[in-house]
């Protein structure tokens, strides 16, 4: 399994899929789940939405759940977990299991060990949990819809989690980090100064923080409107968009474009919409 962590997922594209959800009622079941010698065969959320507990993995690490916490296990991780707080006449827990790959079809996890994901649930994502469990509870179930909150509420982990990276290790180029993701116009130099520290400075450490260097990642970001700009019902000319997207001429454009996509912007279309026919 490919490890992307939520981090990196943020602007990572996959696939959901085999979506369920439900209420959990634990009291009635002794406040006890044990997945020991039964390895997980799907990821888990789960929401200790009226209860506390305690997740124990297998080689021994304890995790201590506060309630309307919500925690992820990756597929094929063991563990047991006590559950704490509970009442007959309410539901304990909501679970939500599915299965996630990358676009080759590769299974994908943000971590395999068991994690704290959301920290405080609110009142937006509770009611979304809720409508899922509610959901799995007709006889027909609406896939797309489940499956789009479960989207939505992965993209609120990467979202929190990317944050919290942030801020704590990168706060310093913090603002660059803005600048470069919402495409400015600046030269990396110009951006360093922004932040107070060196050009090396920052191309080092923004490195480490996405994995790419500042132009790599600048460019690759402007490949991708590019695509959605060559697709899109507008009709942009090669021109418009090169000039729209900051590159210096056609030409510029043309060759970033090969480079990442491994074909011209004309070939690119063509092959769209012959994927169509």
């Amino acid at each position: 399994m490919k490890i992307i962590s939520f981090e990196k997922l943020y602007n990572t594209e996959f696939y959901i899929s085999q979506p369920i959800a439900q209420y959990q009622y634990w009291a009635s079941r002794g406040n006890y789940y044990s997945a020991l010698g039964k390895p997980k065969i799907s990821h888990t959320l789960l929401w200790f939405k009226n209860c506390s507990g305690t997740i124990t993995s297998k080689d021994g690490m304890v995790l201590k759940i506060a309630q309307n916490q919500m925690t992820y296990m990756a597929k094929g991780l063991e563990y047991t977990v006590e559950f704490h707080d509970t009442k007959h006449d309410r539901e304990d827990t909501v679970v939500v299991h599915f299965q996630m790959t990358d676009l080759s079809g590769e299974e994908i996890a943000p971590t395999l060990t068991p994690t704290i994901c959301i920290k405080e649930v609110d009142a937006a994502l509770a009611a979304n949990l809720d409508l899922l469990a509610d959901e799995f509870q007709k006889n027909l179930v609406c896939i797309p819809e489940v499956t789009s909150i479960i989207y939505q509420m992965l993209a609120t982990i990467c979202q929190k989690q990317k944050s919290r990276t942030t801020r704590k290790k990168f706060s310093c180029i913090r603002k660059g980090i803005d600048l470069l993701e919402f495409d400015s116009d600046l030269s990396i130099s110009e951006i360093a100064k922004e932040c107070g520290v060196s050009e090396c400075y920052f191309r080092r450490l923004f490195q480490e923080y996405s994995g790419e260097s500042p132009i790599h990642f600048r460019q690759k970001h402007r490949i991708e409107k590019a695509k959605q700009l060559l697709l899109s019902d507008q009709h942009f000319t090669i021109g418009e968009i090169a000039e729209k997207l900051g590159f210096s001429d056609i030409y510029h454009f043309s060759k970033t474009f090969k480079k990442f996509c491994g074909r011209s912007p004309n070939q690119f279309v063509q092959s769209e919409l012959n994927k169509m026919n």
